[in-house]
């Protein structure tokens, strides 16, 4: 399998509604921070508490898109791609389109996300022409 194909399966996972606030826990190194779109960072261990505080429910999600992967050496490399999610945050119904940036480090031989950071709102898919 290609470093690409890899890395498109690793955030085929991460999309998962069953998977979604554990997969850092395991996919992810050991300086890994998520940005929200507060701007706030978070890591592995934050990201799954904020997701089993019952807060957000989440009803689906999907790789809607990757725009750009960039393979910057044997070891890094970067992914910009578009989310679907819908959930429920403090009862509130989202439906959300963000643009998600990922950068993954290959650690003795396995890929690991390194930062991510997702977009607000809504992403106009007609600027990724």
């Amino acid at each position: 399998m290609s470093d690409k194909d890899t890395i498109s399966s690793i955030l085929e996972e991460f999309a998962s509604s069953e998977r979604m606030g554990s997969f850092f826990l395991e996919n992810s190194t050991s300086d890994f921070l998520f940005i929200r779109p507060s701007g706030n960072p978070i890591d592995a261990k934050g990201f799954q508490d904020m997701w089993s505080s019952g807060d957000i429910v989440l009803e689906s999600a999907e790789i809607t898109k990757i725009h750009r992967f960039e393979l910057f050496c044997d070891d890094v490399a970067m992914c910009v791609f578009t989310l679907g999610s819908k959930f429920i945050y403090k009862g509130m119904h989202n439906d959300d389109l963000p643009t998600v940036t990922s950068i993954f480090k290959k650690i003795d031989g396995i890929w690991k996300i390194d930062w991510m950071q997702r977009s607000s709102g809504q992403s106009d898919m007609s600027l990724w022409q």
